[in-house]
C-alpha cells in the first residue's frame, strides 16, 4: 500500500512538472509573438513617420517633371538646382534661416537662464503668494497667441522694435518661459534638499549651490526644455508674420515666397523645407542622450 501511494505521488509530481513545462513553453511562445507584433507595429509607425521626410528630401533633388511623374520615380539623378534657387538670387532663403537661428537660439538661452532661476526659487524658497505666482506663470501659456498678438504688435511698434530680432526674441522668450519654469520646477523639487544644505554648511553661497549643485543635477531637464523651446521658436509662424516685414523675417514666413498666383514652385519649396528641418534634427540628435532622461526624470518616485 505504501508503494502504491508513493508511485501515485510520484506520478502526480511528474504530471505537475509536465504541466509547468508546457505552461512555460506557452508563455515563451506568447512572449516571442508579443515581441514580434510590438516591433512590427513600431516599425510600421517608424515607416509612416519617415515617409513625409523621405518625400521632402527626394523632391528637393528632383526636377519638376520628376516630382510630378506618374508612376513616382524612385531612382533618379539628383540635381542641386532647387537648392541653388532657394539659397541664391532674389528668392534666397539664407537670410531667413539666419533670422530663425538668431531668434530661436537667443530666446531658448534666455528662457533657460531666467526659467531655471525662477523655477529654483519657486521650488526651494517659501514666500507669500508662492503658489499664486506659480499659477500665474502657468496661466500665461493658457491663452492662445492670437489673443495678444495685436496688443503686442502695438507695444513693440511703439518702442521701435518692429521687424527686429529683439521683437521675436522677446515674444518667443515669453512663450517659452512659462514652459521652462514649470518643467524645471518639478526637477528641482526632486533634488534632495540635504545635498544643498551640506554645500551651504561647507561654505557655499546660495548662488554657488544653484550653479554647482542644482544645475548639474538637472542637465537632462535643461536639455528637454532646450529642445522643445527651440522647436517652438523655430516653427512659430504667427508672431513672425505679424511682427516682421523683411529684415527679421524667419524661414516659416519666408518659405511663402515660393507660392504665388501661378502655383507653388515645388522643387525649391521642398529644398527650403529640408533646410528648415535640418537644424532641429541635428540639435535633437546631439541632445538625444539627455532628452529621454529629461522626459522621464522624476516620473518614478
Amino acid at each position: 500500500m505504501d508503494v502504491e501511494q508513493y508511485q501515485f505521488e510520484e506520478a502526480q509530481k511528474a504530471q505537475k512538472l509536465i504541466r509547468e513545462a508546457q505552461a512555460a513553453q506557452i508563455r515563451q511562445r506568447y512572449g516571442i509573438v508579443t515581441k514580434i507584433v510590438f516591433y512590427a507595429i513600431a516599425l510600421g509607425f517608424l515607416i509612416l513617420s519617415l515617409i513625409p521626410i523621405y518625400l521632402i528630401i527626394s523632391a528637393s533633388f528632383k526636377t519638376d517633371l520628376q516630382i510630378f511623374a506618374i508612376p513616382p520615380i524612385f531612382f533618379f539623378t539628383p540635381t542641386l538646382d532647387n537648392y541653388r534657387v532657394a539659397l541664391t538670387g532674389g528668392t534666397s532663403q539664407l537670410p531667413f534661416v539666419i533670422n530663425s537661428l538668431v531668434a530661436s537660439i537667443g530666446s531658448t538661452i534666455i528662457a533657460l537662464v531666467f526659467g531655471s532661476m525662477a523655477a529654483y526659487g519657486i521650488a526651494r524658497f517659501n514666500f507669500k503668494g508662492k503658489n499664486d505666482l506659480a499659477f500665474w506663470i502657468l496661466s500665461t501659456r493658457m491663452a492662445p497667441p492670437i489673443a495678444f498678438v495685436v496688443p503686442m504688435f502695438v507695444l513693440i511698434k511703439s518702442v521701435g522694435l518692429l521687424d527686429t530680432w529683439w521683437a521675436l526674441i522677446i515674444m518667443y522668450t515669453g512663450m517659452n518661459l512659462s514652459f521652462a519654469v514649470w518643467i524645471l520646477r518639478g526637477f528641482f523639487l526632486d533634488i534632495p534638499p540635504e545635498l544643498e544644505e551640506s554645500a551651504l554648511v561647507d561654505g557655499y553661497t546660495r548662488l554657488q549651490v544653484f550653479t554647482r549643485i542644482a544645475l548639474p543635477l538637472v542637465k537632462p531637464a535643461l536639455a528637454a526644455v532646450a529642445v522643445f523651446s527651440l522647436i517652438f521658436s523655430w516653427n512659430e509662424f504667427l508672431f513672425a508674420l505679424i511682427l516682421t516685414q523683411h529684415n527679421a523675417k524667419t524661414i516659416p514666413v519666408g518659405i511663402q515666397g515660393f507660392s504665388n498666383s501661378m502655383g507653388i514652385d515645388w522643387g525649391p519649396f521642398m529644398a527650403v523645407a529640408f533646410i528648415a528641418i535640418l537644424p532641429v534634427m541635428i540639435f535633437t540628435f546631439i541632445m538625444q542622450r539627455y532628452l529621454v532622461r529629461g522626459l522621464t526624470f522624476g516620473a518614478v518616485k
